[in-house]
């Protein structure tokens, strides 16, 4: 990933490129833009001029290694896409990242945090990820431990995690949990103590027979999150911190970020009396469980998550940090049998389009979270994309977010396509 160390505790920052096309290009994207435009309409945007200023890189690469990357005219148009939610009242902002490889070619904040309130710093202002969390902690987590061998996606999960045991649950296997096909029910009560309610959480019965059909499961993914720590023999925070999220320089994932405390943290509810919630998390059923859940509970920010995007798309390797084997990838993120577009933790493209968007390869992986997140790769252009809002904050306010989704996956695409057309090439 290309960045400079610019703060004075050396934190890695990246070089916006984007955003230096995009200031070149005459505020085509200011966020004091009025004018309202449906988001269908969003396609076009100024040409930027041809002598724009180097960003200042590190490691300065050679022009033999220069390949054409995202051409700038339709990342401006996704970015465009986003700010035209937030003048419609949507959401009160976004944080907007993509590029391919290891580049990042767009890192934008949009909006604010709260209605008229902190502006997002993409690099800063954290998001409650929602169901992000299902593929950045509880799948990678995983798929660490397969690597390890500590974990057989095809064992019973009675094998790691005994209780979870009786009847036809002593079929259900890992596989099944990772692709929703387990027959858990979407959702459980559960009440008392963290601890209480994982014990009855684990306990839910099943809703119909293993393998038999897909249903998205919360259940599923408190369970696995239980089995993955029993595999590992730690907690899976400590687990993924040592081998993830610190390799990566992702310094502001974590779960339970600090309540009220957490300065940073971008509201995604208010109370009954409507005030605004920050740094807890938004599902019902992780902050039953103490804010720590295999289904949601983490927080982040675009600058960590496209870090972690761009490790993905690299082939498991970023900045020299091998976080998995390519085969780990391509195996977890493979389209599995009977089980709609699931892959294993991941999300396949639709036929439909979904929240990939239709331009994206039959290769893409992705996942959603209710809050607003998304995640995007496509291994077969190098891409990918991160879009992080609060669209929750305001629970009246008209949803177009799975449009938007596929609306800037869709301009990304296109941006790679033109770019390798020609249109593209960063000047040397």
């Amino acid at each position: 990933m290309v960045y400079e160390n610019d703060r004075p505790h050396h934190r890695r920052r990246y070089v916006l490129l984007a955003t230096v096309l995009a200031g070149a290009a005459g505020g085509v994207v200011a966020q004091n833009d009025r004018d309202p435009q449906a988001l269908e309409a969003v396609q076009a945007v100024a040409p930027v001029p041809a002598a724009i200023a180097k960003a200042v890189t590190a490691p300065v690469e050679s022009a033999a290694a220069r390949r054409a990357r995202l051409e700038a005219e339709k990342l401006a148009a996704a970015e465009r896409l986003v700010q035209a939610e937030v003048r419609r009242g949507a959401f009160p902002g976004a944080a907007l990242a993509a590029g391919r490889g290891a580049h990042m070619e767009l890192l934008r904040g949009i909006g604010n945090a709260e209605w008229g309130k902190y502006e997002v710093d993409a690099e800063r202002t954290i998001y409650d990820i929602a169901s992000l969390t299902k593929v950045v902690a509880t799948t990678t987590a995983v798929m660490l431990l397969v690597e390890d061998g500590r974990m057989d996606v095809d064992a019973p999960v009675s094998r790691y995690l005994p209780e979870f045991s009786g009847g036809k649950k002593d079929q259900v296997t890992i596989r099944h949990l990772l692709t929703h096909t387990s027959g858990l029910p979407a959702g459980a009560g559960a009440s008392g103590t963290p601890a209480e309610a994982l014990r009855q959480l684990i306990r839910t019965p099943l809703a119909t027979d293993p393998g038999e059909r897909m249903v998205y499961s919360d259940v599923g993914f408190v369970v696995l999150w239980a089995a993955a720590e029993r595999a590992a023999g730690q907690d899976l925070q400590g687990l993924l911190q040592s081998r993830v999220y610190g390799p990566l320089g992702m310094v502001s994932t974590r779960f339970n970020p600090g309540g009220e405390a957490c300065d940073r943290c971008s509201p995604s509810y208010k109370t009954d009396a409507g005030k605004p919630v920050r740094g807890k998390v938004h599902d019902p059923t992780a902050r039953k469980l103490g804010g720590v859940s295999g289904n949601a509970g983490l927080f982040s920010t675009a600058a960590d998550l496209a870090r972690f995007a761009a490790m993905l798309a690299s082939g498991g390797e970023l900045e020299g940090q091998r976080i998995f084997a390519e085969e780990t990838i391509r195996r977890f993120t493979a389209k599995q049998p009977n089980a709609d577009n699931r892959a294993l933790g991941w999300e396949t493209p639709k036929a439909s389009g979904g929240s990939s968007g239709s331009q994206v390869s039959r290769k893409a992986f992705g996942h959603t979270g209710f809050t607003g997140t998304s995640l995007w790769v496509d291994p077969e252009n190098g891409t990918w994309t991160v879009l992080l809002a609060n669209r929750t904050f305001d629970p009246h306010a008209s949803n177009r977010i799975q449009a938007l989704r596929r609306a800037v996956n869709d301009r990304v695409a296109e941006a790679a396509e033109l770019a390798d057309a020609g249109g593209g090439m960063l000047a040397d």
